[in-house]
C-alpha cells in the first residue's frame, strides 16, 4: 500500500482540527505580529493530530473510511466555525 492513500483523509482531518484550533487566534487583536507565529504553530499540530487521527481510523476501519469521516469532520468544523462568526 502507497503512502499517497493517507494524504486527503490526513488533509482533511488536519483541516478540521485547523479551524477550530485558529478560530481564536484570528479573533485576537494582535499588534506585535505574534499571530502568524500562533497560527503556524496551529498548523503544524493539526497536521500532526490529522495524521494520527486518520492513521488509527485508517488501521481500525479501513483508510477509505479514516477519509471520510475526515470530510465530514472537516464540514462540521467549517459549518460550526460559519455560525460562530455571525454572532
Amino acid at each position: 500500500m502507497s503512502w499517497t492513500l493517507w494524504l486527503p483523509g490526513t488533509a482533511l482531518w488536519a483541516l478540521s482540527a485547523y479551524i477550530p484550533l485558529s478560530g481564536r487566534l484570528l479573533n485576537e487583536d494582535d499588534a506585535a505580529g505574534q499571530a502568524s507565529l500562533k497560527l503556524s504553530g496551529c498548523l503544524a499540530l493539526a497536521l500532526v493530530l490529522g495524521f494520527g487521527i486518520n492513521l488509527g481510523l485508517g488501521f481500525s476501519l479501513g483508510p477509505s473510511w479514516g477519509s471520510s469521516l475526515g470530510l465530514v469532520a472537516a464540514l462540521y468544523g467549517l459549518f460550526w466555525g460559519v455560525i460562530a462568526r455571525q454572532d
